[in-house]
């Protein structure tokens, strides 16, 4: 790389070499203003040093490709979690194989609305995904707008695919209980049973440890999630404030946890020094936190084992659902038995009341009819 200085009228100013265009012709870049020789120096040396290190780019010909990678490391790096920033680098790459070329300030809504009618054609991405790139890109390009980079967010004028509203399946109370009876000696059924009897979520059941557990007051306190990120498990704050909370325990989830406890106590005395304590509650024989994965993929095979043995005994068969769905069901069987939803809502950790008012909306219905057999019979 070569760059010089030149007088031009009273002040200083910089030409340096920035690189070759798609043609293989050198591209200058001048930089102008400066009021002395021993500052234009300076600065000189300051942008080769850049251009060396592959850390200088020309913000007046960037292309979306190198703004994203520039976007990545200098924003998402520092302020999104570890989980999140991983999804953004798999969205920024889909994002470059189709748009990366294009020059920041000539990319136009019609570059975006094209690309997500792709993204669902060719690549048959679900409306969820796609909005998620979505989201991601017009914050991407929103910062863009606020760095003075570009003059407007071309994603702004762009209509996205709606996301499909999940069809939330859930178990009722003598459903759940069958399926605890035939896991009880199984290692999932603390997590199973945490999950049906508090609406935990998988990462918080895996985080969940003993110090905040309190069996005399009844009262499991929400503080961490685990995720499984690069090979490794980690613990990581909840998503949300709201995340962060207490859950009142029945007697049964109560007996349930000392029954473990001292079971896990007994494992802990066989294998003395083999026995990892972390003190976590969820846990394999040596002490080490089931993976949230774990959970989720070994409730799939105990259910198809159940609804298997149903079949054969010509019984009717369970529904299969997602380990997540299970926190459905704590939600709507509370919901059906008259709890108030802002009670709901705090067990589940939601963001507001409104929240869990729209994922359970199936249930409101049923709901407000037992309301008016009541009121009839009050009248």
């Amino acid at each position: 790389m070569r760059g010089h200085i030149r007088k031009r009228g009273t002040t200083w100013s910089i030409v340096v070499d920035i690189g070759r265009d798609e043609n293989g012709k050198r591209k200058q870049k001048w930089f102008s203003g400066y009021k002395t020789k021993k500052e234009a120096e300076k600065a000189l040396a300051g942008i080769i040093d850049k251009i060396e290190k592959n850390q200088y780019f020309d913000v007046e010909n960037i292309s979306l490709k190198d703004y994203l990678f520039y976007w990545l490391e200098n924003y998402a790096s520092k302020n999104v979690a570890e989980s999140t920033y991983k999804r953004y680098k798999e969205f920024s790459s889909k994002i470059i194989d189709f748009l990366g070329n294009i020059d920041l300030n000539k990319l136009k809504p019609i570059h975006l609305q094209t690309f997500y009618s792709k993204l669902s054609e060719e690549e048959h991405l679900s409306n969820s995904t796609i909005l998620k790139i979505h989201r991601m890109l017009h914050l991407a390009l929103k910062h863009a707008v606020g760095w003075q980079m570009m003059y407007n967010n071309p994603s702004d004028a762009v209509t996205p695919p709606r996301a499909k509203k999940i069809d939330i399946k859930v178990w009722d109370s003598d459903t759940s209980n069958n399926f605890l009876e035939f896991i009880k000696n199984e290692k999932i059924y603390l997590p199973v049973l945490l999950a049906l009897h508090t609406g935990m979520r998988e990462g918080e059941i895996s985080a969940l440890k003993w110090e905040n557990v309190d069996l005399e007051k009844g009262y499991i306190y929400v503080v961490a999630n685990m995720q499984y990120l690069n090979g490794k498990l980690t613990l990581k704050e909840p998503k949300t404030k709201k995340s962060i909370r207490n859950i009142a325990l029945m007697d049964s989830t109560i007996k349930a946890l000392e029954k473990y406890k001292k079971e896990q106590l007994q494992n802990k005395l066989l294998l003395g020094n083999k026995y990892k304590d972390d003190n976590f509650v969820c846990t394999h024989e040596n002490g080490e936190p089931l993976n949230p994965q774990y959970i989720s993929k070994r409730f799939l095979i105990y259910e198809k084992a159940y609804k298997k043995i149903q079949e054969e005994n010509n019984e009717t068969p369970i529904e299969i659902i997602r380990f997540h769905d299970l926190r459905h069901t704590h939600a709507t069987l509370l919901l059906k038995a008259g709890v108030n939803p802002k009670i709901v809502s705090e067990r589940l950790g939601h963001a507001s009341v409104s929240i869990t008012l729209d994922i359970y909306s199936h249930v409101l219905p049923n709901i407000q009819k037992e309301a008016i057999g009541k009121l009839n019979d009050v009248f």
